[in-house]
């Protein structure tokens, strides 16, 4: 019998290199004036590599969750072993197209500064999708399309999800911080309302102020931006942000509190949140409990001294 899925994630895989500091406009001051001087070396800067990309880390989140996870990406020979190493020992089935691997600097402060270079990412269409793969898709319960913003095939890609697996199959976007691509942006938000390419999306604060700024929508409260955007764009929103979360289908609005944290990363908290988020909605938990557990999830990432995602039992013992 053909396996079935809880979720399927596209598309994604970056090699990270995050760069620790204390002082971001200071190392890059640093930068600055060894370039003035010639050039030469700033020692003691703290570095780490680590699997990475949106949907590798919503895949390996998700899979942390239990959830049964199908994860359709990208690779060169070279990272292979580092991506599917992630994945040992889970519930998840890889499918990795023949692809390079994207490239990151994160610079991590109090904020994080990514410097991408897409590799496979920025050219991942719908045609890389082989009939398995489009069978694999369609006994999976809930679609992810993430990180639109480094792929210039990312609005073919949602339309052809949509066209494929029909107006049934529930199809998530996280487009990631899209703000060079604003123009492109706008054009997807305009054919996700007229033509519903995907049923429900999820940004940070930051993202969604700049969604609203394109399409119009008042207001200066985080919930009636979540609102005002789930009703525009016909889909249910979440909206995750620093103090607390919000969702709305464009009526009635859920939010939850987040609690303060000595964050010790930030690249890949999104992604983690996106997966309690999820793992919420298919065990069928109310709104406020599903962004509370969402919450929770992010948080034991983000003062985790490792880059891994929770796991279900220490999401519920938070």
């Amino acid at each position: 019998m053909a396996r079935k899925f809880d979720v399927a994630v596209m598309h994604d895989f970056f090699v990270d290199r995050l760069v620790h500091t204390a002082s971001l406009p200071e190392l890059l001051g640093g930068v600055s004036r060894k370039a003035r001087d010639g050039g030469g070396g700033i020692h003691g800067v703290e570095q780490e590599d680590i699997r990475g990309g949106n949907a590798v880390n919503l895949a390996h989140a998700l899979a942390r969750l239990g959830l049964r996870t199908l994860l359709i990406t990208h690779s060169d020979r070279d990272h292979q072993g580092l991506l599917r190493g992630t994945f040992e020992g889970m519930d998840a089935d890889l499918r990795v197209k023949p692809a390079p691997a994207g490239l990151t600097v994160a610079f991590e402060e109090e904020v994080n500064v990514m410097l991408g270079d897409g590799g496979g990412a920025a050219d991942f269409g719908p045609e890389l999708l082989d009939p398995a793969d489009w069978s694999a898709l369609e006994r999976s319960r809930v679609v992810c399309s993430v990180n639109w913003a480094a792929n210039g095939r990312g609005t073919d890609l949602v339309a052809a999800l949509r066209k494929r697996l029909g107006r049934e199959k529930p199809i998530f976007l996280d487009p990631a911080d899209f703000r060079d691509r604003v123009p492109q942006f706008r054009e997807l938000l305009l054919k996700i309302s007229k033509d519903g390419l995907v049923d429900w999306i999820s940004m940070n604060e930051g993202e969604a102020k700049e969604a609203a700024r394109v399409l119009g929508v008042q207001g200066t409260e985080l919930g009636d931006v979540c609102r005002g955007l789930a009703r525009r764009l016909k889909v249910v929103f979440d909206l995750h942000a620093v103090k607390g979360s919000y969702s709305s289908e464009g009526t009635e609005v859920a939010s939850a509190a987040s609690a303060e944290v000595d964050a010790k990363r930030l690249t890949g908290a999104g992604d983690v949140w996106n997966a309690g988020a999820i793992y919420g909605r298919l065990k069928g938990m109310d709104e406020v409990t599903r962004l509370r557990f969402a919450n929770k999830a992010a948080r034991l990432y983000l003062k985790s001294k490792e880059p891994v995602p929770p796991t279900l039992e220490q999401v519920q013992r938070a």
